[in-house]
C-alpha cells in the first residue's frame, strides 16, 4: 500500500511541480517589456481620433452645411453666379471628403460613408431616369451608384457643357423642376450621414472616440487593426480605382478615362493628391497643419522594424516621397493623361503599386496586425 502511494503521489508532486514553473515562465512573459507591448499604442489611437479623424470629419461637415445652403439658393434661383458658387463649394466637399475616406470604421461603417459618399463612376443613365420620372429611393441598391458626391460632379459640371448649358438643364429643360429636387435629394442625404458620422464620434455625441481610443488591440475588433485594414483598403482604392483602372490595368492595356473619380469637373488628380497625402498623413499621425503627433511610424520605430533596405519606417517615408513626386509630374486632367501621357501615369502607378506592398505585407507582419479585407488585386 505504501509502494502504491508512493507512485500515486510522485505524478501529483512532479505535474505541481510543472504547473509552478509554467505559470512562473507564463508570468514571467507577460511581466516582460517588449517593443510591441511598451509603446503607447492609447497615446497613438488618442492623436489620431482627437487631432486627424474628428476634425477632418468636422472639416466634411462643415462644407457639406454651406454647399446644402448654396443648393437652396441654387434651387430656388439659378443663376450663373449661384451655379459658380455651388461649383466651388463642391469641390471643397469632395477634396474634405478625401481626408475621410478611410475611416471606415465604428460610425463611418454604420452610415457606410464610403459608397454613399463616393462612388465612381456615377451611373448616369440611372441618374436622368430617376430626374425624368421624378420617382427613385436612394436607400436602394439600384440608386448607390447614382448619389453622393459622384453624381454632384456629373450634375453640376456634365459633360463639355458650359455654364450656360448647365443652368439650361435646371431652367428651360422639360425636367428642369425634377432635376432641381433631385439635387436638393442628394445634398439632403450628404448632410444626414455627415450630422450622423459627426454626432457619433463627438464627445457630447455618442463619443466613439473614446472607445476608439481604449480598444489598444490590433486583433479583429482592435482599433489598430481595425485602422490599419481601412488604411489598406483605402490606399488600394486609390491605387487601383482612381488610378489603375482608368489607365487600362483590368482593361489590357486599353485606357477607361471616363473611369476617374471626378470625370466631369476635371479634378481627378487634385483629388487622388489629397487622398494620398491624407493616408501618409495618418501613418505619420500628422495633423492637417502638419502637427506631428504619435503615428503607425512611430509604432514601427519603437519596434525597430527591419527591411531590406533599411529601417522600415524610412523606407516606407521614402517611398510615400517617391509616389507623391510622380504624381505631381502627371500632366493635365488625369482623364487626358491615361491616354495622351500613359508612361508617366503608369510610373506612378509602379510607385504606388511598391507602398501597397509596404503597408499590406511589411507593416501588418512588424506590428502583429492581420488583414482581414480581401481584394482581387494580387498585390
Amino acid at each position: 500500500m505504501k509502494i502504491l502511494k508512493k507512485y500515486i503521489c510522485l505524478p501529483i508532486f512532479v505535474a505541481a511541480l510543472a504547473l509552478t514553473f509554467t505559470s512562473c515562465k507564463d508570468k514571467k512573459k507577460e511581466d516582460e517589456v517588449t517593443p510591441e507591448n511598451s509603446f503607447d499604442k492609447s497615446g497613438m489611437l488618442a492623436n489620431i481620433s482627437d487631432n486627424l479623424i474628428i476634425p477632418s470629419y468636422e472639416k466634411l461637415k462643415i462644407s457639406i452645411d454651406s454647399m446644402q445652403l448654396l443648393t437652396n439658393q441654387f434651387v430656388a434661383n439659378p443663376t450663373a453666379v449661384s451655379l459658380i458658387d455651388l461649383q466651388t463649394k463642391f469641390l471643397q466637399a469632395y477634396t474634405n471628403y478625401q481626408d475621410c475616406s478611410t475611416f471606415e470604421f465604428g460610425p463611418g461603417e454604420n452610415e457606410m460613408v464610403r459608397a454613399n459618399f463616393n462612388i465612381f463612376p456615377c451611373d448616369t443613365g440611372q441618374i436622368n431616369t430617376n430626374i425624368s420620372t421624378g420617382v427613385y429611393n436612394l436607400a436602394t441598391a439600384e440608386n448607390i451608384d447614382a448619389k453622393g458626391l459622384s453624381a454632384l460632379d456629373f450634375l453640376l459640371f456634365r459633360f463639355n457643357q458650359n455654364t450656360a448649358q448647365i443652368l439650361a438643364n435646371y431652367i428651360s429643360d422639360v425636367n428642369a423642376t425634377n432635376a432641381k429636387s433631385y439635387l436638393a435629394s442628394l445634398m439632403n442625404e450628404l448632410k444626414s450621414k455627415s450630422d450622423a458620422v459627426n454626432t457619433a464620434w463627438a464627445v457630447n455625441g455618442g463619443n466613439y472616440g473614446s472607445t476608439f481610443k481604449s480598444n489598444t488591440g490590433s486583433d479583429v475588433g482592435g482599433s489598430i487593426g481595425m485602422l490599419v485594414n481601412q488604411l489598406n483598403y483605402d490606399f488600394e482604392l486609390l491605387k487601383n480605382a482612381k488610378i489603375g483602372i482608368p489607365l487600362g490595368k483590368k482593361t489590357f492595356g486599353t485606357p477607361i478615362p471616363e473611369k476617374v473619380e471626378a470625370y466631369y469637373s476635371t479634378q481627378s488628380l487634385v483629388l487622388v493628391t489629397e487622398h494620398l497625402k491624407s493616408i501618409e498623413n495618418i501613418y505619420l499621425g500628422r495633423n492637417s497643419q502638419n502637427a506631428d503627433g504619435l503615428g503607425l511610424d512611430d509604432y514601427l520605430a519603437h519596434a525597430k522594424a527591419q527591411h531590406s533596405l533599411g529601417l522600415l519606417n524610412d523606407v516606407i517615408k521614402d517611398q510615400f516621397t517617391l509616389a507623391k513626386t510622380k504624381l505631381a509630374a502627371i500632366p493635365g486632367a488625369l482623364s487626358q493623361a491615361v491616354v495622351s501621357n500613359a508612361a508617366i501615369v503608369d510610373a506612378a502607378y509602379a510607385e504606388l503599386q511598391k507602398l501597397v506592398v509596404l503597408l499590406k505585407v511589411d507593416v501588418p507582419s512588424a506590428l502583429g496586425i492581420l488583414i482581414t479585407y480581401q481584394d482581387n488585386d494580387g498585390d
